[in-house]
């Protein structure tokens, strides 16, 4: 009983430090979301606030869900959409099925930490959860090379409701789009990355962000090689922003995200538009 308790509170010690944002800062309904994944433990933390309060009040919900770090460094896999969170639960852990990992669960189903809740009980859930689609993107990708080598992917909930995901493997590159409770795919193409990158939606277009900072418009059959814009901001420097209120997609410089500021007020004075 010692031991647990000695966990227990060095694991709340473990949530309450600020980690690294983990891809992206979403803000709908005036409130803001944004997650951080703990690397001891690979489960994550959806962290929310309205968007006038500081980055350092928001309210840390236990995920069940999280990613590994033993591969490629690509970030944990989310998206909100109205009041359902997606997630793609990439954990290690020996019952965590990655051809099931993608999964939705309503926001309203989240708990904050607290000595209740442990770490395990969330990466059972995870693993016991059904899949909200089967994660094909990925069986193909293996099927094709059984060799993860530059290993990335990201995935949203579109306007029409259908879920897109695009892979790279090997500089090896697919789009898949789930719908009517069926995948359809692209066809596979040539497409350098150079690290992990983040899919994002504007005016119903699909654009894909690299980490150079370069944007390219997505279409069902391919990426378009001549990139939408040049931002010349590195995604290892900055924090994508989608504010799905005022419907602009912008950056700001991690190192600027103040926990004691608002997020409006950074969004204000530090971020920077791109579309």
């Amino acid at each position: 009983m010692r031991m647990y308790l000695s966990f227990i509170c060095l694991f709340l010690k473990i949530i309450g430090i600020s980690q690294n944002i983990e891809r992206k800062i979403i803000v709908q309904n005036n409130s803001f979301f944004y997650t951080t994944i703990d690397q001891e433990l690979q489960i994550g933390t959806l962290l929310t606030a309205n968007w006038k309060q500081p980055l350092k009040t928001a309210k840390k919900l236990a995920l069940p869900a999280g990613r590994s770090f033993n591969r490629s460094f690509n970030p944990f896999c989310w998206d909100i959409s109205n009041s359902t969170m997606y997630a793609i639960n990439f954990l290690n852990h020996p019952l965590n099925n990655k051809k099931e990992a993608i999964k939705s669960f309503p926001l309203s189903s989240l708990k904050e930490w607290s000595d209740s809740i442990t770490p395990m009980d969330m990466i059972m859930k995870g693993t016991e959860m059904a899949g909200f689609a089967y994660n094909e993107p990925y069986t193909f990708t293996l099927h094709e090379s059984n060799i993860l080598n530059g290993f990335y992917f990201d995935g949203i909930l579109l306007h029409d409701s259908s879920y897109e995901m695009v892979i790279v493997n090997n500089n090896r590159l697919s789009i898949w789009n789930y719908s009517n409770n069926k995948w359809s795919h692209s066809e596979i193409q040539s497409f350098t990355v150079d690290g992990f990158f983040n899919l994002l939606e504007s005016n119903n277009q699909l654009y894909i962000l690299l980490n150079n900072g370069n944007l390219h418009k997505v279409t069902p059959e391919k990426v378009i090689a001549t990139p939408e814009k040049i931002t010349n901001k590195s995604l290892k420097d900055y924090t994508l922003v989608l504010n799905r209120d005022s419907k602009k997609v912008q950056l700001i410089k991690t190192s600027e995200l103040d926990m004691n500021k608002p997020l409006n007020e950074l969004i204000e004075t530090k971020a920077i538009s791109i579309l």
